[in-house]
């Protein structure tokens, strides 16, 4: 009998110039990239569980501590010792899931944010010991499970008025056919993926640059940052007190368009003037949450307007967090008004919208892809085409797996809505590429018509962001996840990486006194 024996939880964090976590981010001011890194022991030495959640540094500490208890009460009960040995049988992985997504005293806390995470973690480090214990990646493993130990997994309760688990089970017994020729597909092909190169405290020649160097990796698809300028005048008004009346801060949102409208357009210049492929390099964007859904509007009506009136093709393939994910209702407010301020354009101007990093469960996604105003009930309308859920935002490949089903309901009642998740923190990539590989197994790589899902990366110009930090990084080649057969789901650190990173006393922590002290800060 195999059982759990052990739980470790360690803090991971990058110095700000580390990789990626450098002062860019327009949302977070330049985070620290950080981990919660949770380790299952087990009383075969040969076998572990590991997961991570990402953070950006200050909270670390907090998050390490609610992972520990929470991995701690569920896991360690010696009246009800976890068996390793059996989890894939039946619905016993799905029904330990379920104990903990259905627990009335963290259910208390809100079911969100800390609380489920930490529910993540756990959920996550399980799935990583079952694929390991099966000796397949993580994917892989529940790929090949039936569906009803899939529908186990799931918590219905709240989102049984779109998605019944009898209609779960229909979705999932549908998938079974060709589901071999998509598994291996997946190995063969990998997963399309694209890059965030254009971040908003880069110059313009730099911008181009990277633009340039994205074509000669053979990326397909890009992200540009937007909308840092609004930000930084939002926040001079608050420091010299002033405050702005509606008029103001419409006027603010239209400089802060006109101001990336001189990026963007450098940027498909660029791509007109050096791509020479088939397919060239396409652009998405990303605010970062920072407008309110009226700025939101103004902004994007502004900067898609004169963007179509340099050239039609400048086409901008979404725009990711216009605003906070929370409210599907603003964004079904956003994308509404744009609706009919693009009505009278020809060829035409549609700017999709995308959201879901920071989604905080299933019930989030519900809504996004299933509310309406009621003036749309005729019409098969989501609040946004893209959806981005997180790998540890969320309680973990249970939450995520309801997600995937949830959208692809959404695409069976013609809401044909692209399923393009978050990563670029560190050990997203690692753990997202297997509920997207997952994704791909089950219900194809394209929606119902034909645009192909595709996943985020983060790679630094002279190398990826992983190597050399995890066991078995995620590598992308010519715009491809590469998918190998390493049992688990691939975030376990390796020696060299914990020996940099961990804190208070990695060695890139220890490199300076500025680094040791902000160490000593997220620690505490």
């Amino acid at each position: 009998m195999i059982t759990i024996e052990s739980v470790k939880v360690t803090p991971v964090a990058a110095p700000p110039t580390g990789f990626g976590g450098d002062a860019r981010n327009i949302a977070q001011g330049g985070p620290t990239y950080a981990n919660v890194y949770l380790q299952l022991g087990t009383n075969d030495a040969q076998l572990s569980g590991s997961s991570i959640i990402f953070t950006n540094g200050h909270g670390l500490k907090e998050m390490c501590d609610l992972t520990e208890q929470f991995a701690t009460r569920f896991l360690l009960d010696a009246n009800t010792p976890v068996r390793i040995d059996t989890l894939h049988e039946g619905t016993n992985f799905g029904r330990l899931c379920q104990s903990m997504l259905q627990d009335s005293d963290y259910g208390w806390l809100g079911a969100v944010g800390m609380s489920r995470m930490a529910i993540g973690a756990v959920i996550n480090a399980l799935w990583d010991l079952l694929a390991k214990q099966q000796q397949k990646p993580a994917w892989h493993v529940l790929a090949e499970m039936t569906p009803e130990q899939l529908i186990a997994c799931i918590d219905f309760e709240h989102i049984s008025d779109v998605l019944a688990p009898a209609e779960a089970l229909a979705l999932l017994q549908d998938a079974q056919t060709g589901l071999a020729e998509r598994i291996k597909r997946v190995y063969q092909r990998g997963l399309l993926a694209y890059n965030t190169a254009g971040w908003s405290g880069i110059s313009i020649d730099e911008l181009q640059t990277q633009t340039r160097l994205m074509i000669d990796r053979r990326w397909p698809q890009i992200k540009i940052k937007v909308g840092a300028s609004f930000a930084e005048r939002r926040l001079k008004l608050n420091e010299h007190a002033k405050a702005p009346s509606r008029t103001e801060l419409d006027q603010l949102a239209r400089q802060a368009a006109d101001d990336d409208l001189v990026r963007l357009q450098a940027v498909f210049q660029t791509i007109a003037a050096y791509d020479r492929r088939h397919h060239p390099l396409q652009i998405a964007v990303d605010s970062n949450q920072v407008f309110d859904t009226r700025s939101a509007v103004v902004f994007i009506g502004h900067l898609a307007k004169e963007l179509y009136r340099l050239n039609p093709d400048y086409k901008i393939v979404w725009f990711e967090e216009p605003t906070t994910p929370h409210s599907a209702m603003a964004h079904l407010a956003i994308q509404h008004a744009l609706q009919l301020a693009f009505t009278d354009y020809e060829p035409s101007l549609n700017i999709p919208l995308s959201t879901g990093e920071q989604g905080a469960s299933p019930v989030v996604f519900k809504d996004l892809l299933f509310a309406n105003l009621g003036r749309f009930e005729h019409e098969q309308t989501c609040a946004i085409e893209v959806i981005q859920m997180d790998y540890s935002r969320v309680a973990g490949i249970a939450d995520n797996l309801a997600i995937l089903l949830l959208a692809q309901q959404a695409r069976r009642q013609g809401r044909d809505v692209r399923i393009c998740p978050h990563t670029g923190g560190i050990g997203l990539c690692e753990g997202m590429r297997n509920v997207q590989a997952l994704q791909h197994a089950l219900f194809g790589h394209t929606n119902a018509g034909g645009t192909p899902d595709i996943l985020e990366f983060v790679e630094e110009p002279d190398r990826s962001v992983h190597e050399g930090v995890f066991r078995n990084p995620a590598i992308v080649v010519d715009g491809h996840y590469q998918m190998n057969t390493t049992p688990g789901v691939g975030v376990d650190y390796s020696d060299e990486g914990l020996a940099l990173y961990r804190l208070p006393d990695g060695q890139a922590w220890s490199a300076n006194e500025k680094y040791r002290e902000l160490a000593k800060r997220l620690s505490r």
